[in-house]
């Protein structure tokens, strides 16, 4: 069964935290580093939440009522729509293991050892317009993630606190309301267990202590944040009940897959959940949210077309509370100001933010789009589609060229021609058009072999008015074409130059469309 589009939450926090470099703050003293599921289910886990300086505020005083004159009929006032209820959320999570890549047949993967510690504290309420079935406000939002004992540190910026979150199938998706998100922001928010999904591991009807239930399959993928389950199960168990607290005992094993490749997990915990007796009686229980999650999960992943496969043992502690009405719109009163990069319009799930450090353009497109390569050649990324690899983009920025002579079709066919090499067929087809905002754009079709395999290469050039230039090379074997369809265009549509233009070059460039001599897709 399929769970949308989970990327997986440990190669989030790794990939995140691959670029970004900054030094370790220290844990705050109000979080707990211990997150067994023994401890997490316990009052004293509750406290986590409960000792913290956010009270729920206490209901507002009314207003001294006038006395009404008998002589005047007033009507009455519209009652006004309930506040969204708000909940405090922190999560907790540590990782400990080891990372490992292939480097060819007859010999044994590189293996490095691997540590993650996450904190997450925010509030979220139901969202009540748009895609979003949650907004969320961090007060904290980190990671610190070490690999072979160098470390990376990075947190969520001040002008993306508020975020909303759609669910696209059982997967939570992240965005902003009125910009982007990049990769790496997108990427940490990405957690198991996310306090969405955490009533689903809930029975819809009152169970007796003893009874069990197995998760369905959709809910337990989007909870491992993973993409598919062909088999195992996650079952629950209740365990005890009292008053209007439960205990309710997770385990599981699964066999599923993340980005095309096997994945196999081993899940165990607690869960500690709020109920109520059933028609005063106490032989059965109605589960109705649940309070605190503490689970271990025990996974090793293979390596994808993406990413390097793991062995690892995570512990996430997930814990909530109601807090009063207003506490919401209180804590956002006074929105972050936005950074002066961030890439600003109507945001929507499924969409990541892509700066290039040189700020030489600005790229949003959709996250099935996942960087393999960001350095001083470029950037490079893969198209991953339900698990299969459909094609690759080489993206890179290119000498500014005179603004009155922009590069021509004939010019990028003799370049990618020369680019190309030995791997050149033929030219499929050649067109040329400007978009709203001034940007020419060049797009050749050619088509050729690499490794015996027929393949096309789709190019686009952009210039705009001062001359600023930028090159995207798409890579598909051509038996892809049809399941690539029109993604290069739609690439290409959210490629933008920044809006101040960087210095000229001293001296004038020699015009070149640049291609990768050796386009090949492992």
């Amino acid at each position: 069964m399929r769970a949308s589009t989970a990327g997986g939450w440990l190669m989030a926090l790794l990939l995140a935290a691959a670029a970004v470099a900054n030094e370790p703050e220290s844990t705050p003293d109000d979080v707990s580093t211990d997150v067994s599921p023994a401890t997490a289910v316990t009052p004293a886990a509750e406290d986590v939440l409960a000792e913290d300086d956010l009270a729920s505020p206490g209901p507002e005083a009314a207003p001294a009522e006038t006395p009404a004159d008998p002589a005047e009929t007033v009507p009455p006032a519209e009652p006004s729509p309930p506040a969204p209820t708000a909940r405090r959320v922190r999560i907790e999570l540590d990782v400990r293991g080891e990372l490992f890549a292939p480097t060819g047949r007859d010999t044994d993967p590189v293996r490095q050892p691997i540590t993650v510690e996450a904190r997450f504290d925010f509030l979220e309420q139901p969202a009540i317009a748009g895609d979003a079935v949650a907004s969320r406000l961090y007060s904290e939002a980190k990671a610190l993630v070490s690999v072979n004992e160098q470390s990376n540190e990075m947190a969520l910026p001040a002008d993306a606190r508020r975020v909303e979150v759609a669910l696209r199938g059982t997967t939570p998706s992240p965005y902003l309301a009125d910009g982007f998100l990049s990769r790496e922001e997108s990427d940490l928010l990405d957690t198991p267990f996310d306090p969405l999904l955490l009533d689903r591991l809930l029975p819809t009807e009152p169970v007796a202590v003893g009874a069990t239930w197995t998760v369905p399959a959709d809910a337990t993928a989007g909870m491992l944040a993973i993409d598919t389950i062909e088999s195992g199960s996650f079952d629950a168990e209740l365990t005890a009940a009292e008053d209007d607290l439960a205990t309710v005992r997770l385990t599981g094993i699964i066999d599923g897959a993340v980005d095309g490749v096997p994945t196999h997990l081993a899940i165990e915990g607690e869960c500690s959940v709020a109920t109520t007796a059933v028609d005063g009686e106490t032989a059965m229980w109605r589960l109705t949210a649940a309070r605190v999650a503490a689970v271990t999960i025990r996974e090793r992943r293979q390596a994808s077309h993406v990413a390097p496969g793991f062995d690892v043992e995570a512990r996430v502690a997930v814990a909530r509370r109601a807090v009063g009405p207003g506490a919401f719109e209180e804590s956002f009163a006074t929105p972050a100001a936005a950074l002066s990069h961030r890439r600003r319009g109507t945001g929507r799930p499924g969409l990541v933010w892509h700066h290039d450090r040189d700020g030489g353009y600005d790229l949003v497109c959709e996250d099935r789009w996942r960087v393999v390569e960001d350095g001083p050649t470029g950037l490079v990324l893969r198209l991953v589609d339900r698990g299969a690899l459909v094609g690759q983009c080489s993206l890179t920025t290119l000498p500014r060229s005179d603004a009155l002579a922009p590069p021509t079709i004939a010019e990028v066919q003799r370049d990618i021609e020369r680019s190309l090499a030995g791997q050149f067929g033929r030219f499929e087809s050649a067109s040329e058009a400007t978009r709203s905002d001034g940007v020419r754009i060049v797009r050749v079709v050619s088509e050729g072999t690499a490794e015996n395999l027929p393949f096309r290469w789709i190019h686009h050039v952009l210039t705009d008015a001062s001359g600023r230039r930028a090159a995207a090379t798409f890579m598909l074997e051509a038996s892809a074409a049809k399941r690539f369809a029109a993604a290069d265009r739609e690439f290409v549509d959210g490629l933008a130059f920044p809006c101040t233009p960087p210095p000229p070059p001293e001296a004038p460039a020699e015009r070149e469309a640049r291609a990768p001599r050796e386009t090949v897709t492992p």
